[in-house]
């Protein structure tokens, strides 16, 4: 098996296992080759891929169904939401209130956040459906235990003993830790979590680990090593330290504005590559 195994995150519900593993590999390659690695040409790389899982049912959050603000269901949904809109545009909010100037209910509220969002240059022009089908997402990981099994065995086929390194983005960074807690009898010397959502309270609270233990590495984890660009929304908490035992190593980072969030631009990332060497050698 693949020495480097790579958990993606949202938005790929519609691509496939070998499009990731071109993608992936292709960016990995690209910012091992520019620290000048030896060996950048040769790693060998797996694919956790997940994405289809999300097209079965009757839910939208994998289709191509339009969402309105009437769709973003009242407590996680909104709670992420409203997240990211602060973090988009702490001035659109007043100081005396937990919702966004125009009040209201919660859809009010929802659009309200969705129309700070959709106009701010970090999102690359993305559409408020696109949006709530990507929080959706993350909210069907955790809701649907069916479903969060299935994504977290994929981790587990992938992830074999001679898996030194785990990339994981976005959701997938949610799904390796609770499957990195999980594995016992595997030793991964570094887990690099990309864009990661794992700052927020409502994905904090929700985590599974072992009942005894403090929130903070997994005990199968050497190193965990965090990147987050500077202006992802996604990454509303750019340092993990604090929250996971003092056991993480973060590392503030610049993408491009258009593609804060893009996962080919974290794993070419200076900070993503030399945790790779470090790790392989």
């Amino acid at each position: 098996m693949a020495r480097i195994v790579g958990v993606h995150g949202i938005g790929w519900s519609w691509r496939s296992r070998e499009e990731m593993h071109e993608t992936w590999h292709g960016a990995l390659t690209t910012g091992l080759k520019n620290i000048r690695y030896a060996d950048a040409a040769t790693v060998s790389f797996e694919a956790a891929y997940y994405g289809h899982l999300y097209n079965a049912g009757t839910g939208k959050s994998g289709g191509g169904a339009l969402y309105t603000a009437a769709d973003v269901a009242d407590g996680f949904e909104y709670e992420l939401l409203e997240a990211m809109a602060r973090e988009a545009d702490p001035a659109a909010f007043d100081e005396d209130s937990d919702e966004p100037a125009s009040k209201g209910g919660v859809v009010r509220g929802a659009q309200a956040c969705l129309s700070i969002l959709e106009r701010t240059p970090y999102l690359g022009g993305m559409t408020a459906s696109v949006l709530i089908r990507q929080i959706k997402q993350v909210h069907r990981y955790f809701e649907e235990p069916a479903l969060g099994e299935e994504i977290r065995a994929e981790l587990e086929t992938a992830i074999q003993e001679d898996t030194r390194v785990v990339l994981a983005h976005s959701l997938g960074s949610v799904a390796a830790y609770e499957v990195l807690w999980k594995l016992k009898d595997v030793r991964i010397d570094t887990l690099v979590t990309m864009g990661s959502p794992l700052g927020l309270k409502s994905i904090r609270r929700r985590l599974a680990r072992s009942a005894d233990a403090e929130p903070g590495r997994p005990p199968s984890v050497r190193r965990w090593v965090n990147v987050a660009a500077e202006q992802d929304v996604v990454a509303l908490r750019k340092k993990l330290k604090t929250l996971y035992n003092d056991e993480v190593e973060d590392f503030v980072v610049a993408n491009p504005l258009l593609h804060m969030h893009d996962c080919t631009r974290y794993l070419a990332n200076l900070r993503t590559a030399r945790a790779v060497e470090a790790a392989l050698g």
